[in-house]
């Protein structure tokens, strides 16, 4: 009986949770109406419109792919897109890493190349994500995705607001940032042969490969095509918005 008592809390959390996450995800799609409603004043509707509306309704889907991980309903992957999204943070501590170069599938269009990284377990001092869009009638349309400390270039370290993940991984084809405390780096190892510690992360044999068992990088700037979670993360001080305009790194400390 206590057993079942404990099981029928479980389910009832995880359904709390999942409704929370249906509100968050209402209130984005609220968001897109009225940006829509907006667009209908113009002089110019009919395929326009439509185009945004389904745009729109993009960038809600991904919004709520956080929303459904921040509250442990999903813990799989954020997104892999056509068009790259940029990724910033001040600070990505990771252990048992491992990277290679590998083909990413764009859904139809033309394949492209990108370096695949991994991380057993990352730290990371603030996340974030600017998807960008733009649509007929609405112009320039941005989703800004912010979680943990502000993004602004330094480390604060408030207290709750580290973002932990098990088994993350970044789609890239362009990343820079400053690496330090880089412990037991393999350059050069074939990629079929990789391992973030008891976890394989095996890419084409032969190709050019990576590992370390402590892999730091400040200041991170990334184009992605996808972060994937095989494993948990826990994004205090989530925020979602759909703005006008371009946004840019700047905007991540806002």
């Amino acid at each position: 009986m206590k057993r079942k008592t404990i099981r029928m809390r479980l389910a009832d959390a995880v359904r709390r949770r999942r409704e929370a996450a249906a509100a968050r995800l209402r209130g984005l799609r609220d968001t897109s109406d009225a940006m829509l409603v907006r667009a209908e004043e113009g002089p110019r509707r009919g395929t326009r419109k439509q185009s945004a509306a389904l745009a729109l309704t993009a960038f809600a889907g991904l919004a709520g792919m956080f929303v459904a991980v921040s509250q442990d309903v999903l813990a799989v992957n954020f997104t892999t897109a056509n068009t790259a999204y940029k990724v910033y943070t001040d600070k990505v501590s990771g252990l048992n890493a491992a990277g290679y170069i590998n083909v990413q599938d764009l859904y139809g269009a033309t394949d492209k190349a990108v370096a695949q990284l991994g991380f057993k377990t990352a730290t990371l001092n603030g996340l974030c994500a600017i998807a960008k869009q733009n649509l007929p009638v609405l112009g320039d349309v941005s989703l800004l995705v912010t979680a943990g400390e502000p993004v602004d270039g330094t480390l604060t370290n408030p207290a709750g607001q580290a973002i932990n993940a098990q088994q993350l991984y970044l789609s890239s084809d362009n990343l820079s940032g400053t690496g330090d405390q880089i412990a037991k780096l393999t350059l050069g190892q074939s990629a079929d042969t990789l391992m973030m510690d008891t976890v394989p992360f095996s890419g084409t044999p032969g190709a050019f490969g990576l590992q370390a068992q402590t892999l730091n990088v400040s200041n991170l700037d990334a184009d992605s095509y996808g972060i994937d979670l095989q494993g948990q993360i826990n994004l205090p001080n989530l925020k979602i918005r759909v703005l006008p305009g371009a946004k840019t790194k700047a905007d991540c400390g806002s």
